[in-house]
């Protein structure tokens, strides 16, 4: 990987692991709808979109229209308003963490619905991840309170990550990526719209909520996209996806820094045996007695 591509890993690993403690941060002021809304509609109107127009892209976003405001509808906006109520009551480090095991989630739909087989060593990497997954929450299974839910709530939204992955590849597959992410996250704002107007805050959000919902939507979702897809152009679909890896640890060390936020044995535990299993799941790393078999 050439230095460059290195660097815009790290930027995009710094774009989106700071956008769930920016999350975590603005969500108290703003509330959730708000906060969500306001992040895909800057995201959109100030980057995406101005770019999409630029490149005329919008001819691929009326030909699979109903695919991608399903992407913006059903896994956009739902899964982010999701995370949005979570961020009110845990912290950014434990959302990042839950939210690596996406990958993990997207093998298990793809074996499902799409009957994909999963080899050994993979599903080896499945049971490792869940498993990091629970040492994260078993505490926190049966007892009712806000954080409680919050978790699962998270845990749900991974789940429904992993399931919008392997749509875009049956619905979208050749649509150019850009379109998809432009149409999908401006049908999300629309659809957020009358949420955000009912529920929007009585008590005008800080001068500091406001710049950091500014950086959610122009930093963390319009450029975090761009850097994205060029990565994928520039060193592939799996390279770009170790992205996963870099989020939780800059999640965490941000959380700590700018929040304060605990760093706790168990979240670490938690993170490393996700990542773990993650990377047999995507199969990024061959144990020395599986490449001897080969």
């Amino acid at each position: 990987m050439r230095p460059p591509d290195i660097a815009r890993l790290l930027l995009l690993a710094l774009l989106w692991g700071g956008a769930y403690l920016l999350m975590r941060s603005s969500a108290p002021a703003f509330g959730a709808g708000p906060m969500i809304f306001l992040r895909m509609a800057l995201g959109s109107l100030l980057v995406l979109l101005p770019l999409t127009l630029w490149r005329g892209g919008l001819a691929p976003m009326r030909q699979h229209w109903k695919p991608i405001a399903v992407m913006g509808i059903a896994f956009t906006a739902l899964p982010f308003i999701g995370l949005g109520y979570a961020a009110l009551s845990i912290t950014a480090g434990m959302m990042a963490v839950i939210q690596s095991a996406a990958p993990i989630f997207s093998a298990i739909v793809g074996w499902i619905w799409l009957r994909e087989p999963i080899p050994p060593l993979r599903a080896a990497g499945l049971v490792i991840g869940l498993a990091g997954v629970a040492v994260l929450v078993w505490d926190k299974v049966g007892v009712r309170d806000d954080a409680s839910v919050a978790i699962l709530i998270t845990i749900a939204m991974t789940v429904l990550w992993g399931v919008s992955s392997n749509f875009a590849r049956v619905k979208l597959a050749g649509v150019d990526p850009l379109a998809t992410a432009t149409g999908a996250i401006s049908a999300a704002a629309l659809v957020l719209a009358p949420v955000a107007a009912m529920t929007w805050p009585a008590e005008p959000p800080s001068l500091k909520a406001w710049a950091e919902v500014a950086f959610l939507g122009v930093a963390s979702s319009g450029l975090g996209f761009i850097l994205y897809y060029g990565l994928i152009s520039a060193i592939g679909a799996v390279r770009a996806t170790s992205v996963t890896f870099l989020i939780p640890a800059v999640t965490m060390v941000l959380g700590a820094l700018y929040l304060s936020e605990p760093i706790t044995l168990r979240m670490v535990l938690g993170c490393a045996v996700v990542l773990i299993g993650t990377a047999l799941t995507l199969g990024l790393v061959t144990p020395s007695f599986a490449r001897s078999r080969s």
